[in-house]
């Protein structure tokens, strides 16, 4: 598999999506179960929103450009805390 080169920017303006508490807990079950307290742990809703689209976005990235399956993906995190496969 052959993949294009450059750079891929996706944008997403969460700024009038105001989720309920249930909303915002069902959009986090998407993801796995370790990357909930990543984003959970931000105290204003906004912050705590920019995060969950954010690894939302990296699963998305990685299922287009690779074309892993979601279930099968495992996003590791060096130290600092940068996004690996």
């Amino acid at each position: 598999m052959e993949l294009e080169k450059g750079v891929q920017r996706w944008i997403v303006d969460i700024s009038e999506w105001n989720p309920s508490p249930h909303q915002f807990s069902y959009v986090l079950s998407f993801l796995p179960q370790h990357d909930h307290p990543s984003i959970t742990r931000y105290v204003k809703l906004e912050d705590q929103k920019r995060a969950l689209v954010s690894r939302l976005l990296q699963y998305a990235l990685v299922h287009e450009v690779l074309g892993i399956p979601f279930d099968e993906i495992i996003i590791k995190r060096t130290f600092e805390g940068k996004p690996y496969l």
